[in-house]
């Protein structure tokens, strides 16, 4: 008995914070509320000794006390049945939104909901008219009595009007005072609080599909295209419609993240390999470039400049976009299958007019070749030679044309060797 005893003890003791602030919460609101209806029966009372028919209020109050009671109890069960339901997961998820920031699930009370939720006009009107139905009843039952007759110099039916008319007035009163909606909204507030910090839905891998949504974002932005990173809004979309559900288990979630992540690690392969595939044509656009500008050819700069809009158009990202990854990847390829001509003609022509100038003069030596090749000047100094040599040595290494056919790798192989020839036959001539 000792024992239960202390274990009593022990409960209330640790409950007691959580009973003092509760109790003290409905001790003050029902201090407020006798306070309030106390005022107003005093008023009422002073105003009736005026015209005379303060007995009739006197005896009208039990009555008046009763109906109130009626009135607080139609209420206090339309709350309690409010906010028991939100117990239910279906009717707690109504009232919320739920936000996906990438990695876990914020979970909000809105407003607007509550208010909807918190409807109580029709329980308010059912408590007046219960209340209203129990003065008359109790009235009748008073009446019978003949105690209000026997106390006034009215009529028995202008005493049971008096009566009905002062209950009604203590009972609207009331009513205005305890504001059933705001005070109904507060309560649900409170309770569905309660119910959201004790929701614990766990996300696996969000962590893993955010590094991802990341580097896909940096991969497009280096590709100057919106991709479409949608994996956020599908999570999203299936939160909205699975709230009730998310609200006690995330398993059906945490399988559409690892669908997502599967998704997410497809695109950044995809667009991996056409970001090297992009890069290496900007590449051989630029080697192509060099040699078409070496030549002054006016035709065969704008077939250039034709080429580079292809490649930095709108409707090709588009296609990444899209994601149709085949169709970009033959468009790129044919560009720089069509580049590969471009350069053969460069050279060619190029050739043409060197071989030109051996033909009218013959005493062309190894160093104005290595010169011309280089893209410099005999006036070049030495630091000037070695710039341009390291500038181009860096553009056409064959690494750059890495991701490219073996035609243009070769092509590459062979303009690198040509750089190396030039440089080595000027450090021998000017001994450097």
């Amino acid at each position: 008995m000792k024992t239960i005893s202390l274990c009593v003890f022990c409960l209330l003791v640790g409950k007691k914070e959580f009973l003092e602030k509760t109790f003290y919460g409905i001790y003050r609101a029902v201090k407020e509320l006798i306070s309030f209806i106390a005022i107003t029966i005093f008023i009422l009372l002073i105003f009736l000794l005026a015209i005379g028919f303060l007995p009739v209020a006197i005896i009208s109050l039990p009555v008046c006390i009763s109906a109130i009671t009626v009135m607080l109890l139609v209420l206090y069960l339309f709350r309690i049945q409010k906010i028991n339901h939100l117990n239910l997961h279906g009717v707690l998820a109504k009232v919320l939104t739920v936000h996906f920031d990438g990695e876990k699930l914020d979970w909000e009370l809105e407003n607007t909901k509550i208010d909807s939720y918190a409807k109580a006009k029709a329980a308010t009107l059912c408590s007046i008219i219960m209340g209203m139905l129990s003065v008359w009843l109790l009235l009748i039952m008073v009446t019978k009595t003949g105690i209000i007759n026997n106390n006034t110099g009215y009529s028995p039916a202008t005493n049971h009007a008096v009566s009905y008319i002062f209950s009604g007035i203590v009972i609207m009163a009331t009513v205005i005072k305890i504001k059933p909606v705001k005070t109904l909204k507060y309560a649900i507030w409170e309770r569905a609080i309660t119910l959201v910090e004790q929701i614990n839905v766990t996300l696996e891998r969000t962590h893993e599909l955010a590094s991802l949504e990341n580097s896909i974002k940096a991969l497009a932005s280096q590709l100057k295209t919106s991709f479409p990173s949608d994996f956020r809004t599908d999570i999203q979309e299936f939160v909205n419609l699975h709230k009730e559900e998310l609200i006690t288990d995330a398993t059906d979630l945490n399988r559409l993240v690892a669908k997502n992540i599967e998704r997410a690690e497809n695109d950044l392969i995809k667009l991996q390999e056409a970001n090297k595939h992009y890069g290496a044509a900007m590449k051989l656009y630029t080697v192509v470039a060099i040699e078409v500008n070496w030549t002054c050819s006016i035709p065969l700069i704008k077939e250039m400049e034709y080429y580079y809009e292809g490649l930095t158009s709108e409707n090709l990202k588009s296609l990444l976009s899209d994601k149709k990854w085949d169709e970009f990847h033959e468009i790129v390829d044919e560009i720089m299958m069509d580049l590969s001509q471009l350069r053969d003609l460069a050279i060619k022509y190029q050739e043409e007019t060197l071989g030109e100038d051996f033909c009218n003069n013959k005493n062309i030596a190894d160093d104005e070749k290595a010169y011309h090749t280089l893209e410099i000047t005999p006036a070049a100094t030495i630091p000037e030679i070695k710039n341009a040599y390291r500038r181009l040595a860096l553009s056409y290494h064959p690494d750059n044309a890495e991701q490219t056919t073996d035609s243009i790798r070769k092509l590459a192989e062979e303009r690198f060797k040509e750089i190396n020839w030039a440089y080595n036959t000027l450090r021998k001539s000017r001994n450097f």
